[in-house]
C-alpha cells in the first residue's frame, strides 16, 4: 500500500505542477492588455477591421500582409509600453515592394490614417528601432486597424482623406 501511496502522491504533485506552470506560461503569453496603450483614434473610424496582438522579439521584424479595399479610409496605431522607445513601421506594395509609408518622415509616429483609390494588398513591416528596451525578454505589440466608408450618394463628390495613395 506504501508504494501506491508514493505514486498517487508523486502523480497529484506532477499535476500541480503542470497546473501551475500552464497557468504562469499563460499569463505570460498574453498581450491582451496592450490594447491599453493605444493612442485615441479620430472618431471618423468607427468601425474595427482588426485588432492583434504579438509577442516580439528585441531584434525582430514583424511582417504582416494586409488587404486594403478602395473606397475606404483606414486608421492604423501601433500600441505598445512607452519604455519601449520607437518603432519603425514601413507600407510596402505586396508586388513591387515599394514603400508607400515610413513614420521615420513621421519622427517614428505610431498611428496613421490612408486609403487607396482601388483595393490592395500591403506589408505592413514593424521593426523596433531600439532592442535595449526589450531587457533581453519578448515583449507585447498591439496593431489596430480601424475604417470608415464614405456612404454617401453616388451624385455627391468622392472625398479624399488624409493621406491618399
Amino acid at each position: 500500500m506504501k508504494f501506491l501511496k508514493t505514486t498517487t502522491q508523486k502523480c497529484i504533485a506532477l499535476i500541480c505542477a503542470t497546473f501551475l506552470f500552464l497557468s504562469i506560461y499563460a499569463q505570460a503569453q498574453s498581450c491582451n492588455d496592450v490594447f491599453d496603450f493605444c493612442p485615441p483614434t479620430n472618431k471618423l473610424f468607427n468601425k474595427q477591421a482588426f485588432a492583434r496582438s504579438y509577442k516580439i522579439k528585441p531584434n525582430q521584424k514583424l511582417q504582416l500582409i494586409q488587404v486594403f479595399y478602395g473606397g475606404t479610409a483606414y486608421h492604423i496605431n501601433l500600441c505598445k509600453e512607452e519604455f519601449l522607445g520607437d518603432f519603425r513601421v514601413r507600407i510596402l506594395d505586396f508586388n513591387t515592394k515599394k514603400v508607400l509609408w515610413d513614420n521615420i518622415d513621421d519622427h517614428f509616429s505610431t498611428s496613421i490614417s490612408i486609403s487607396f483609390g482601388s483595393s490592395q494588398r500591403i506589408f505592413l513591416e514593424i521593426t523596433p528601432q531600439n532592442p535595449e528596451n526589450f531587457r533581453g525578454i519578448s515583449r507585447c505589440l498591439g496593431i489596430v486597424v480601424r475604417y470608415y466608408r464614405n456612404e454617401k450618394l453616388k451624385d455627391d463628390p468622392p472625398t479624399e482623406p488624409p493621406g491618399s495613395f
